[in-house]
């Protein structure tokens, strides 16, 4: 399928249809790739040169702290992990309506 080059979806909104995927059960080997990706685009977002506030910087510090794949966090049951996801997203849902009018994310 061929996007309109204004339709294109970004790398944030792919992100924050990971995590939504993430809601479902899933096999462990998605959470750790979905740990893996969320990790890498909050470094990637957080060394951008423009685009991201000081207060999204901090936010982003910390999903990618929350997400890191080497030293997991256990946040010790799944209802909580869920909560965290669905934050995820709605932040996630945010940086990318806002990037879709000033940033080529």
């Amino acid at each position: 399928m061929r996007w309109p080059r204004h339709r294109r979806p970004g790398v944030i909104t792919i992100a924050w249809i990971a995590v939504a995927l993430g809601l479902l059960p899933m096999p462990y080997g998605y959470y750790m790739l979905l740990r893996l990706f969320f990790c890498g685009l909050s470094f990637y977002l957080l060394t951008r040169p423009a685009g991201i506030r000081d207060g999204e910087k901090w936010v982003l510090a910390g999903v990618a702290v929350l997400y890191n794949p080497l030293v997991p966090i256990e946040l010790g049951s799944r209802l909580l992990w869920s909560l965290v996801n669905v934050g995820t997203v709605v932040y996630f849902q945010h940086l990318s309506r806002r990037a879709a009018g000033s940033l080529s994310w």
